[in-house]
């Protein structure tokens, strides 16, 4: 349990760490950038984290969805920063986690390896997670967000959140499919950490770009950012996966308590720490992301508590 209470709290900064750089002015895409570089530096530290080194894993058939991974990545976390920042954190950690949805629907019609029947319910909560994306992102008209007050039109709080929740349900997809047709349990250090390199040489590609292209200069507070989001984010993944073998790798059922944990405990955070201001709709919207959680694993949530 301790494993699952350390995976949400480390998760869940991320969000408030990303809402702290618009208050002290950091430069998110560069910092962004720094984290994935931190990660794969605590990841070396790691039993088996040095074999990303070695040219011999490109030959692994899992190799490349690694990298397209690395790809969606990076680009679906500064877009959650920038949600974060913008439209909300509470609205962030819905649009992430709610996307649940999509690699079950993935595994029920695609891979269809599902071992259970699903009922009405379970396509209810997948009906309602779409609802509570909406629900929770609606402003009051010309509420400002950001430091600066900059406003955000409706339609961008609603896509914003929409799109985080196509690329991270996309992501989870791939890693079922991957996980299930060409990867070895004993390689999953190697997978993680080939993605975490892929973002980061990604990221350092973008920036040299934008360094030429538009004479960029590199913040140097921009180092001390990366460094404190790298560190939770890396340990996120590594107490989930040590969670995950807690609950004898029933993602079913650990999955939906994991990202309940993570939408309550950043909207608590946000509330408190950012005093983001929740509407009724908002609150609906909450409420039922978590209900839509629920009703897409009952079975499984019932047969573990009961």
């Amino acid at each position: 349990m301790l494993y699952l209470l350390l995976s949400i709290l480390c998760t869940a900064s991320l969000l408030f760490i990303f809402k702290l750089y618009e208050r002290y002015g950091v430069h998110t895409f560069q910092a962004i950038v720094v984290n994935y570089v931190v990660c794969v530096l605590v990841g070396l530290l790691f039993p088996g984290g040095t074999d990303v080194l070695q040219p011999q894993i490109f030959t692994r058939a899992w190799a490349y969805f690694a990298m397209a991974l690395g790809v969606i990545f990076i680009v679906n976390f500064y877009l959650i920063a920038i949600t974060a920042q913008r439209v909300g954190v509470t609205v962030a950690s819905v649009a992430a986690k709610i996307s649940l949805v999509i690699p079950v629907l993935f595994s029920l019609l695609v891979l269809q390896t599902t071992v259970k029947d699903y009922t009405w319910l379970n396509y209810a909560g997948m009906a309602a997670a779409l609802v509570a994306i909406v629900l929770s992102s609606l402003r009051p008209r010309g509420q400002a967000d950001g430091a600066g007050g900059a406003k955000v039109s409706a339609a961008l709080a609603i896509l914003l959140p929409l799109v985080i929740f196509l690329n991270s349900g996309i992501a989870d997809s791939l890693i079922n499919y991957t996980n299930q047709y060409h990867l070895q349990p004993h390689e999953a250090s190697q997978f993680t950490m080939l993605t975490f390199a892929t973002s980061a040489v990604a990221g350092l590609a973008v920036y040299v770009y934008q360094s030429f292209r538009y004479k960029t200069n590199f913040r140097r507070r921009s180092l001390i950012a990366g460094f404190i989001l790298g560190v939770p984010n890396y340990l996120s993944v590594f107490f989930l996966i040590l969670a995950l073998g807690y609950f004898h790798n029933d993602g079913a059922f650990f999955y939906p308590i994991n990202n309940i944990g993570i939408i309550l405990a950043g909207a608590a955070g946000a509330v408190i720490f950012f005093k983001e201001k929740l509407t009724p709709l908002n609150l609906l919207g909450l409420v039922l992301a978590v209900l839509a959680l629920v009703l897409i694993s009952y079975q499984e949530i019932m047969a573990n508590l009961f």
